[in-house]
């Protein structure tokens, strides 16, 4: 009896101090427990006197054979107890682990969090910064002037992107060994004879009225990113000259087109 009263009290002890998100998982098994213990402790009860004792007073064989079966049936209790409270010991177990790996997971997912929230800013930041190369340029009032006059002529119709790329390609060929070194020598500079831009030749250069959408777009150009991908060649295909034309395509490389020019650079 006192080997089963002091496997009972160190079940107890440790059942009493698990965690009490374990408490769901061990309910079941501790009602069994509790159930098997008082079905256990009944078998075990004690002889009283007078009358009763007379029962309990039987031949020595009966009584060496009542104690050995009460003997077996006492460590057969020990033993079913002892793999109960096994069982239950590592059912404990098993959700402490559960909920160790869990903590672990969510502390792994919490750092790899913060370590991206630190990186992405940087990244961000690095692809929001402007690229523009037309700081070196010196402008002058009458290169600036030229230059909102040939975009108004060139891309009135477009929209304000459509000006940017013209304007870029006018300082694009500032930047470029093999053109004019100023914006207005740019503007009216010759190839064979013939004008580069062809409203300096047919007098929409000098006829055209800035607008306001116009001189945005040439600040953009001069000031913030550049769009042109270093194009120094545009052209209307609609509206040109198809043997002008056929020298782009002979000659030059293609890059994209915008709106109503294609935009072109040297091979």
């Amino acid at each position: 009896m006192l080997t089963i009263q002091n496997l009972l009290k160190n079940v107890y002890c440790y059942i009493k101090n698990i965690s009490k998100k374990s408490y769901r998982n061990c309910a079941v098994l501790v009602s069994g427990f509790s159930v098997f213990a008082m079905v256990s402790l009944n078998t075990h009860g004690f002889g009283g006197a007078g009358k009763n004792r007379s029962v309990v007073e039987c031949s020595n064989m009966q009584g060496a054979k009542g104690e050995i079966q009460s003997e077996n049936s006492e460590q057969e209790s020990v033993a079913a107890i002892g793999d109960f409270a096994s069982s239950c010991k590592q059912a404990i177990e098993s959700e402490q682990s559960k909920m160790k790996e869990a903590r672990e997971a969510e502390i792994q997912k919490r750092e790899v969090t913060a370590v991206c929230a630190s990186v992405e800013p940087v990244h961000n930041e690095m692809q929001q910064l402007p690229v523009n190369p037309y700081g070196d340029i010196s402008i002058s009032e009458e290169d600036y002037e030229a230059l909102l006059r040939i975009v108004q002529a060139e891309a009135g119709g477009e929209d304000e992107q459509g000006k940017i790329l013209v304007a870029e390609v006018i300082l694009n060929r500032v930047l470029a060994e093999d053109f004019a070194s100023t914006v207005s020598d740019v503007i009216f500079e010759k190839s064979g004879g013939s004008p580069q831009f062809a409203p300096t030749a047919d007098g929409r250069y000098y006829s055209v009225e800035v607008t306001g959408s116009t001189v945005e777009a040439v600040e953009k150009a001069i000031h913030e990113e550049d769009l042109s991908q270093g194009a120094l060649f545009f052209s209307a295909r609609r509206r040109a000259n198809p043997y002008d034309m056929a020298w782009f395509d002979r000659n030059l490389t293609w890059l994209f087109q915008y709106g109503g020019h294609e935009f072109y650079t040297l091979p």
